[in-house]
């Protein structure tokens, strides 16, 4: 049963409304910073780049490694479940919005993917801080439950970004009228490539032969506007000809906290591996485990405060009242009374773990303002992100309404204890 301390509502709020701000402030730093020249946009985007590809998947390594044995993962597969199933729920939302009200195609991503990262892992170390969290594990030290928190938010991580990468660019072109020209599934080249070198037509010409060529003529030079024949056709060996198409559906499916999420996997399932990383007797956790730990825990602050800096980097606009109230309906609205509901028709009842911590996860999970990668994924497909952020900004700035949803969620818990 929960303690009685902080069990009232507004006591409970109160706690809740200080980890929310303490969001809020972080985001805000980070935004006051860029705004007044502090951090430039190429800064902002090197270190968010850093965060999404080192250390994400190091903090998932760390905080899911431990927590990956079979038994554990028997116990927590409701929390991937729910994260999909809740953003299945969220996105169709937005499509029939989105049909009836004829808002913008951002509106069904912005509806469907909630900030899964950064803002629920800040908001439950605050939460910690404030005491919050002691309520829903008696007897257990609050750093425990925090990891243990910190370990069932990770798990709908990999789920929404392994969904969003996969979903979300095909949306947002048809925002601009983009149609997928490029077909078949073929295995897109890195960063590092470069295409066929095509030489300009304006300064070719000074490249070519003159003699003997008459003026006015273009037809001496036009060949060489072709792609030069000398570079690289990347093409799979012959002896790899079966693999090519299942590595290329793999390798789709690829993201830095899935690789993360992989590897947490691969130690946590093996016990030799798992006492060797993550016992605190063995050689390796001074060394290794504590490295990867110290590098992890920085993606926590320093992603916040990344999603403040480029709401300030990215040049916004007020994308209408409609689209803005549509949104956050939804999110801070719609969602967490959904997830409310849940949990209050289904745990308790056998159905999945009786854990209250994992119970009030679930009531987070689809609850809160929507993904900053929403903005990256629409730079990637070149459409506007100027009505994106002017929402976005707007959004993180409602975040201290998730005090509410995590008041009524303890008090939903509570009741669920007591039935």
């Amino acid at each position: 049963m929960i303690s009685e301390d902080g069990s009232s509502f507004l006591s409970t709020f109160w706690g809740a409304l200080q980890g929310t701000i303490s969001v809020l402030l972080t985001v805000f730093a980070g935004y006051i910073f860029a705004k007044h020249g502090r951090l430039d946009d190429r800064t902002v985007r090197s270190v968010s780049k850093l965060c999404t590809n080192l250390f994400l998947p190091l903090l998932i390594i760390e905080e899911m490694g431990p927590e990956l044995t079979a038994s554990k993962i028997a116990r927590l597969w409701i929390i991937p479940l729910w994260g999909i199933v809740s953003t299945l729920i969220a996105h169709g939302i937005g499509w029939a919005g989105k049909a009836a009200l004829h808002l913008p195609y951002w509106t069904i991503v912005a509806a469907g993917r909630p900030n899964a990262t950064a803002l629920p892992l800040l908001l439950l170390q605050s939460l910690s801080s404030a005491g919050v969290l002691n309520s829903l594990a008696p007897g257990e030290s609050a750093s425990t439950i925090l990891r243990r928190a910190r370990a069932i938010i990770l798990l709908n991580v990999v789920v929404q970004q392994t969904f969003t990468f996969q979903t979300a660019p095909a949306i947002l072109k048809c925002d601009d009228g983009h149609k997928d020209l490029e077909g078949g599934n073929n295995l897109h080249p890195g960063p590092g490539h470069t295409g066929p070198i095509v030489q300009d037509a304006e300064h070719v010409g000074l490249l070519r032969d003159h003699d003997g060529m008459e003026d006015g003529e273009d037809s001496d030079y036009r060949e060489v506007l072709n792609p030069i024949e000398g570079t690289p056709d990347l093409r799979w060996p012959s002896f790899f000809a079966l693999l090519e198409k299942p590595i290329k559906i793999v390798y789709s499916y690829m993201s830095p906290p899935l690789i993360g999420a992989i590897i947490a996997l691969f130690f946590g399932m093996i016990p030799a591996l798992n006492n060797a990383f993550f016992s605190k007797d063995s050689a390796l956790y001074t060394s290794v485990t504590q490295t990867i730990e110290n590098l992890g825990e920085l993606f926590v602050s320093l992603q916040a405060f990344t999603v403040g800096a480029e709401l300030a980097n990215v040049p916004s606009m007020h994308p209408g009242t409609v689209p803005i109230c549509f949104v956050l309906l939804i999110r801070f609205i719609i969602m967490p009374a959904l997830s409310l509901l849940f949990v209050w028709l289904t745990a308790g009842r056998g159905i999945y773990v009786d854990d209250p911590l994992v119970w009030f996860i679930l009531i987070l999970i689809p609850a809160g303002p929507s993904a900053m990668l929403l903005v990256n994924v629409a730079e990637l497909v070149k459409v506007d992100v100027g009505p994106i952020v002017g929402y976005l900004t707007i959004a993180y700035m409602a975040s201290p309404l998730l005090a509410g949803v995590c008041s009524l969620g303890l008090k939903v818990i509570e009741r669920i204890q007591g039935r």
